[in-house]
């Protein structure tokens, strides 16, 4: 059997070929962004806690995700009750906020800041007062909730404030002792242990010491943007090590010591990319 080797293709041939690839790019890129911006989005690829939708896809496709959990990072509006409140993507959009019902047992606060996100884990449901009360023992004020009745609503089990890293590392003491979700990019990994995240902005640039008290499933590098949950504490190593049960060499902690003592750290439970 004979086999013919294609000579190498021409200046010309590899000009149409190109040409005809970044077409073929440009085209997809510009139905990409169509289809971002209609909110176009496939409702199988929410199950994830990994991957937060906004508020806009809420609403715009309750009805194909009612009865499913979904996780949400957005911006709060207004407290509505003493267990309620609203979110919204941006506080100029047009868009229609969308209620937050706790039903997770621990009561939360809004932050004070509305430039602070939260990120909430929930079921989305319709808004009937009496189900809602029935099924998670709650006692609502119906004259409070008289915009929503019959309008899509996420019933929270978990509720966590989910800051950026420099708005942790500037004011500290508001996430002492909290579990946050914080998402930013590895700027740099000192040890198997330790690693710093931040997102780039012009002016207040700050990097939060992420402490990794169990080997991430997947390698983390850096440049790479992740998703960390934790508890946020002063770097205080003995009460760290204590906490959660950690023998460092000696020489590492006092390395660790010089370098972060009383700055906030990020005790992170999960990481993920």
């Amino acid at each position: 059997m004979t086999y013919q080797i294609e000579s190498e293709p021409t200046p010309q041939r590899r000009s149409a070929v190109q040409s005809i690839w970044d077409v073929g790019v440009i085209v997809s890129l510009v139905i990409l962004a169509i289809s971002t911006q209609s909110g176009n989005f496939n409702p199988a690829n929410i199950s994830s806690a990994l991957r937060p939708i906004n508020v806009n896809q809420v609403v715009n496709h309750s009805q194909n995700l009612r009865g499913r959990t979904v996780t949400i990072r957005s911006k709060a509006v207004q407290q509505m009750g003493t267990s309620s409140f609203t979110l919204k993507d941006s506080f100029f959009s047009p868009q229609e906020p969308i209620l937050v019902v706790n039903a997770s047992g621990v009561p939360f606060n809004l932050p004070s800041d509305r430039n602070i996100e939260i990120q909430i884990t929930g079921k989305v449901r319709d808004f009937a007062i009496a189900d809602l009360e029935r099924d998670y023992k709650l006692d609502l004020q119906a004259e409070q909730y008289s915009g929503y009745v019959n309008k899509p609503v996420i019933v929270a089990q978990n509720i966590m404030l989910a800051p950026q890293p420099n708005q942790v590392v500037q004011n500290p003491a508001r996430y002492y002792g909290k579990t946050v979700a914080v998402t930013g990019e590895v700027n740099n990994i000192t040890s198997p242990i330790l690693m710093t995240i931040h997102k780039r902005q012009v002016f207040r640039d700050r990097n939060l010491p992420v402490l990794l008290t169990s080997s991430p499933k997947v390698a983390i590098n850096k440049g790479q943007t992740v998703a960390v949950v934790g508890e946020i504490r002063p770097f205080v190593t003995s009460e760290i090590e204590q906490t959660y049960n950690l023998n460092w060499n000696p020489d590492v902690s006092r390395q660790l010591e010089a370098k972060y003592r009383n700055q906030p750290v990020l005790v992170a439970e999960t990481v993920h990319p």
